[in-house]
This record gives C-alpha cells, sequence and structure tokens, in this order.
C-alpha cells in the first residue's frame, strides 16, 4: 500500500498544482486576449484564443510528464531518473549563470527605481520564458553527454546492450523527454518567448524612469477612409492611454490627392469611449487656399476630438519588429498585409516559419547527444565531448545565419526558418548510424584534420 501511494501521490500533486496555478493564470490571460482584441479589432481571434488554451495545457504537462513517467518499465524508469538528475544540475547551472550576468548587467538600472524589489520581480518572470526557451536546447546537451558518459563508464550501458535492447531503444525514453521539451518551448514560443523581448526593454526603462518608444516613424495607411497616418513616436504605454508624439494625419482623394493635412504633437486613444484627442493640431488644408497653390493654414487653440475607427494598436502594427512578435502577432500582420505591395513580408514569414522550427531543437539535440554520450572505450567520451562542442557551435551558427538569409530574400522563408533542423538532423542520424555500427564517432573529425606526415 506505502509503495502504490508513493506512485500515485507525486502525480496527484502535480495535477493539483496545474490545476491551481491554472486557476490563477488562464483569467488573467483571458483578460490580456480581451484587451488585444479591443485594440486589434483586425488580429486574428482564432490565434489568440489559442494563447489561453496552451497556458492551462503547460500547467498540467508537469502531470502528464508524471503519469508518462509511471507506466515506464523499470529500466526506463532508472535511466530518466538518472538523466533527470544529471538535467535538473546542468539546467540549473545555466539558469544561475544566466540570471547573474543579467543581475550584473542590469542591477545599476534596479537601482534608480522606488521599488527595487517589485521592479527586479516583474523583470525575471517576464524574461522567463525567453530564458527557458534559449537555455533548454544547451542543458539538454549537457545533462546528456554526462548522463550516457557516467552510465558508459560504468559499464552500465553494456549490460542493457546485452540483454538484447538496441541503442535506439535504450535512448528512446529520452527521445520522448526530448519531445517534452520541444512542446514546452514551442508553448512558450507561441507568443510569451518574443514578446518577454520587448517587455524586458520596457520594464527596464520604467525602472529608469525613461520613457522610450515601442517604434518610431510608423506610417499607417486606412484605406477605407483614406486616412494615412504617420507616426513619430510610439511610446511603450500606448495600450494604458499614453499619448502618440508628433503625429502627421493626411486625408487624401483618389482624384484630386492630398487634400488636407493635420499635424498634432499629441494624439491620445481612449479604450473607453473609442474617441481620437488630438492636443490642439494644425491644419493644412488645400481645398481652402487663401493665396492659389497654396493650403490655408489653421492654429486650433482646443483640443480635437474625432471619432475615428483606427486603434493605437493597428497604427503601430506595420513598425512592430518581427522578433517581437509571437505566432499570432505575426499571422495577423501578414493578414492585414496580404495586399500591401509595399511590405516586405519576408522577415515576417521567415520568423512565423521559425516559431515552429525552433522548438525542435531541442528534439535534435538528444539526436545529436545521444550517440555521442554512449560510449564503449574511455577514449571515446573525449572525442564525443569534442564532437558535441563542435556541432553545438555550428546550430548556433546556422540558427542565426540561415533565419538572416531568409529575411534578406536569398532563401526561402521557409527552407531559411526549417534548414538548421533539416541540416541537423541529418547529422544526427548518421551519427546514429556509426554508433550502431560501431564505428568511433570522434574519428570524424580526426579524419577532417590534415596529417602532418
Amino acid at each position: 500500500m506505502p509503495q502504490t501511494l508513493k506512485k500515485y501521490l507525486i502525480p496527484a500533486v502535480l495535477l493539483l498544482l496545474g490545476i491551481i496555478a491554472a486557476s490563477i493564470l488562464l483569467p488573467i490571460e483571458q483578460a490580456e486576449v480581451d484587451h488585444q482584441l479591443i485594440g486589434y479589432p483586425d488580429s486574428d481571434k482564432q490565434a489568440h484564443d489559442l494563447r489561453v488554451w496552451l497556458l492551462g495545457a503547460l500547467c498540467i504537462l508537469p502531470f502528464i510528464g508524471s503519469v508518462i513517467y509511471q507506466c515506464l518499465g523499470t529500466m526506463d524508469r532508472y535511466l530518466v531518473r538518472s538523466f533527470l538528475n544529471s538535467f535538473l544540475i546542468c539546467f540549473g547551472a545555466l539558469f544561475i549563470i544566466m540570471f547573474l550576468e543579467d543581475l550584473q548587467d542590469n542591477l545599476s538600472d534596479f537601482k534608480q527605481s522606488d521599488s527595487v524589489l517589485s521592479i527586479m520581480v516583474r523583470h525575471y518572470i517576464t524574461k522567463l520564458p525567453a530564458l527557458i526557451v534559449f537555455i533548454l536546447p544547451y542543458s539538454l546537451m549537457l545533462s546528456l553527454l554526462w548522463c550516457l558518459g557516467k552510465l558508459s563508464r560504468s559499464q552500465e550501458i553494456v549490460s542493457m546492450i546485452q540483454t538484447g535492447r538496441s541503442v535506439t531503444r535504450i535512448v528512446a525514453p529520452l527521445v520522448g523527454f526530448g519531445l517534452f521539451c520541444t512542446v514546452t518551448c514551442h508553448i512558450f514560443n507561441y507568443y510569451w518567448a518574443p514578446n518577454a523581448d520587448r517587455l524586458e526593454a520596457e520594464i527596464l526603462l520604467e525602472a529608469k524612469g525613461e520613457t522610450v518608444s515601442a517604434a518610431n516613424a510608423v506610417a499607417y495607411q486606412n484605406h477605407d477612409d483614406s486616412r494615412h497616418w504617420f507616426v513619430g513616436t510610439f511610446p511603450f504605454a500606448h495600450s494604458q492611454g499614453a499619448p502618440l508624439e508628433s503625429v502627421i494625419i493626411y486625408f487624401i482623394d483618389e482624384k484630386k490627392g492630398i487634400t488636407k493635412a493635420l499635424y498634432s504633437e499629441k494624439a491620445t486613444w481612449s479604450k473607453d469611449t473609442k474617441l481620437w484627442t488630438l492636443s490642439k493640431p494644425t491644419i493644412y488644408d488645400s481645398t481652402k487656399p487663401v493665396i492659389p497653390d497654396m493650403p490655408s493654414i489653421t492654429k486650433s487653440q482646443e483640443d480635437l476630438v474625432v471619432d475615428w475607427k483606427e486603434t493605437p494598436w493597428q497604427i503601430i502594427k506595420p513598425g512592430l519588429k518581427a522578433p517581437y512578435l509571437g505566432i499570432p502577432g505575426l499571422k495577423s500582420w501578414l493578414a492585414n498585409h496580404k495586399e500591401n505591395p509595399l511590405s516586405d513580408k519576408r522577415s515576417y514569414l521567415t520568423h512565423l516559419y521559425y516559431r515552429f522550427a525552433q522548438p525542435f531543437i531541442c528534439l535534435i539535440t538528444i539526436l545529436l547527444a545521444a550517440p555521442l554520450g554512449i560510449v564503449f572505450t574511455r577514449r571515446g567520451l573525449g572525442g564525443g565531448v569534442a564532437v558535441a562542442i563542435f556541432l553545438c557551435a555550428g546550430m548556433i551558427f546556422c540558427s542565426t545565419v540561415f533565419p538572416t538569409l531568409g529575411e534578406s530574400g536569398h532563401l526561402p522563408p521557409f527552407i531559411a526558418a526549417w534548414a538548421t533542423n533539416i541540416l541537423f538532423t541529418l547529422i544526427a542520424l548518421y551519427l546514429f548510424r556509426r554508433r550502431m555500427t560501431g564505428q568511433p564517432i570522434y574519428q570524424i573529425i580526426k579524419n577532417l584534420i590534415p596529417s602532418s606526415e
């Protein structure tokens, strides 16, 4: 009975914690989605609604993982436990290193705030999804090399093979863990990790008491009402009612061209009334010329309140950078600029495909590290680590270069986003083949080095 109770206790506790986390986080996320759809009425509603479901799935993932673990055989559970010990140490070490490095860089900014502790907590909670997505592949690589190397030195891998298990069957539960991490990264990469980079800068500027724009020199064209906006500065807090600065609005007639231009130092949109307030605008009216071919100029002494359907979110969207947009934002941007011949869609398409491709790096890392970590001689362990470092550096390089080639138009966006995955999956399969046939993997690198003889 105690053993049975222990078997079901951990899944029950994880399920309870997941339900508690979901009851707290899901209403908050639903409110954020509703707020987003108010400001972006032309957003992809289904894509944003999916955020709530994905967050709920994230809350119960640990419970699902514990149930799967209980269904494994004795040898698989032993291998997973050994790997988890190494993984938690490697992940924790990398997390602490990244945390201390970030704290050292930003501590002077935190100190300028009146509420240092509050700003620091907000900063690191916001940064957490992006940090997890960044360090997970490296944690998997290090922990797998450590775990399998230790099992190889103690001849446990050889013992498993002598029971009739193949190398592929031995690492199967670890591949399952890689899939688990891939799903986790996919959820974070859907919205929260890209959004974290933008919010991080906002929090740091708030700590310093400074204001900075979320975008600059943004041009937006309302085809329906023939209003063309040019906004000099978009504050980060535009969603909380902060005014847009240096606003120029052109009114265009298809036959007559520009009929009127309006300049205002500040333009504020009310979420409650859905009205725009333009601060003492200057109006240039070409339909009422005082001198031939010269527009009439009027400087208003009062604020102008107008009922225009544009929202700040819609206007800023063309100025938002693709790296700071999640999948819902990228899909909405592409849908709204589908017919615009002047918009450069390559960057947004590349990042959209990359949002789906990047999480699979976790699974590919497992496939790369597994044959490198399983060795049958002490000499082979050092060679496997050397090859792993070499491949890790190559993966970092390719994951930067290929998307850049996609954004610049030298590669199709889909190929640019998935090229790193395809290349290193082929390498992983080749390494597995060498390991299963008993060929030393470190010899690959040695053969590439010219002999001095």
